[in-house]
């Protein structure tokens, strides 16, 4: 079993990458193993996915990061600030044509600002609103054209308007590969058009630890419904012995944290989310769709402004989705799934449930006999939605007085202490 270190910026191919001293600079010139351990430098910026491989039956291969710093990046966006990227096609309608993969997305200044994605050229209107004419082609697996553009809305060039624009593209639809017997652990997704993890092979025995993910998502799904999609860590039909601790999901169009799959998806076997922090989830901080989990345990978690972020841009809410007109921005979903699992267990404990301003703490619009097989108790709530706390059992509790009675030990918490909470989220945040 061998430990590698790679530094990209810094790294040597000629090395042999088994010290920090001596650093490879790329992955693909590595034999990996089963059991082995791979490392980032820190402070490192990667444009491009992370290639990772499976590792074998109590052999996993680890992915991480070695030195000092803040947790290499793995970014799937590109710079697009040089102003001579930018045609002005007329006025204030700006033109890139650099750019051969659709747009999903745009960060502007590497803050929480975006662009309003507009699905008709006419429709820009006001600074920031962008649309590309292949929206929709990639997700139906058809190619660019030659005559693609990505119109940008700006009152001057853009590159002169921003001091930096990252174009969030479809790209190879994730930034690392579900598979088997892997760890990730200290590493940062970011600016990913579709998924951040994410893959169609059958996922077991993997531990995502201590990781960041942030503006996750946005490319078309339907461009005729005006439906947009991406998630964070999304695990595919089967999924066992899954653990997604410590982490922090931060804007992501859909849901941080799902699992969902096709007619053959089974039900999710020791499926672990504990201690991590769900910011600005557009439709869910934990999606459970199609089957409920043999054993899967929601806990410890803080979830906070569901429904808000770059997913509502230029939506009249409730925002588009395949249940609309119902609301969307919960922090959990639970969706598509018609009977209970054979000896099935969900259990949602201990977790601070703050705010949902366009939708619920938990939406349940499962079956009877599913909802059945969940443990709802010990958890923290507060909420400026007057209009919905929680949906379950085909109620609709409008405030914690009335629902409070049914969860176990609930506890709704004051304007001043959710505040203190706020503060608390940022601090840990800021030091991620």
């Amino acid at each position: 079993m061998t430990t590698y270190y790679i530094d990209t910026e810094n790294g040597n191919n000629i090395n042999n990458g088994t010290s920090a001293a001596t650093p490879i600079a790329d992955i693909d010139e590595l034999n990996i193993n089963p059991g082995d351990t791979v490392l980032f430098k820190r402070g490192t910026y990667i444009r491009g996915r992370l290639k990772n491989i499976c590792g074998a039956e109590g052999k996993p291969i680890t992915y991480g990061a070695y030195g000092d710093g803040e947790k290499p990046v793995f970014c799937g966006s590109s710079d697009v600030s040089n102003c001579a990227v930018w045609t002005e096609e007329r006025k204030n309608i700006w033109v890139c044509t650099e750019i051969q993969d659709e747009a999903c997305n745009f960060v502007f200044n590497h803050t929480d600002e975006f662009g309003t994605l507009k699905w008709s050229e006419k429709e820009l209107s006001e600074q920031g609103d962008f649309y590309d004419n292949y929206f929709g082609c990639r997700t139906v697996g058809n190619m660019i054209g030659t005559d693609h553009k990505i119109y940008l809305y700006s009152e001057e060039n853009p590159g002169e308007y921003y001091k930096q624009i990252e174009c969030v593209t479809y790209g190879k639809r994730n930034l690392a590969d579900t598979g088997h017997d892997m760890i990730f652990e200290n590493l940062q997704f970011v600016n990913s058009g579709v998924h951040a993890i994410a893959g169609e092979s059958q996922s077991r025995n993997i531990k995502i630890k201590n990781c960041v993910f942030r503006n996750i998502g946005g490319c078309v799904w339907d461009k005729k419904q005006k439906i947009r999609f991406g998630n964070g860590v999304e695990f595919w039909n089967a999924a066992d012995n899954i653990e997604v601790s410590q982490c922090i999901f931060n804007n992501i169009y859909d849901s941080a944290v799902t699992h969902q799959g096709s007619q053959e998806c089974e039900a999710a076997n020791n499926l672990i989310f504990k201690d991590n922090i769900f910011i600005k989830c557009g439709m869910a901080a934990y999606e459970q769709r199609d089957v409920l989990p043999k054993y899967a345990e929601f806990t410890g978690n803080i979830c906070l402004d569901a429904g808000d972020g770059f997913s509502k841009q230029g939506e009249i809410m409730p925002r588009k989705s395949e249940i609309w007109p119902q609301p969307m921005g919960h922090h959990i979903f639970l969706w598509r799934i018609n009977k209970p699992t054979i000896d099935g267990k969900l259990i949602i404990k201990h977790n601070m449930f703050l705010n949902a301003p366009y939708g619920a703490a938990i939406y349940s619009i499962i079956s009877a006999s599913a909802e059945a097989q969940i443990q709802i108790e010990s958890n923290t709530y507060y909420t400026e939605n007057q209009e919905l706390l929680n949906y379950f059992n085909k109620k609709t509790y409008h405030n914690f007085k009335e629902y409070g009675t049914e969860e176990k030990y609930a506890k709704y918490i004051s304007r001043y202490e959710y505040n203190r909470a706020v503060e608390d989220i940022n601090a840990v945040c800021g030091k991620s």
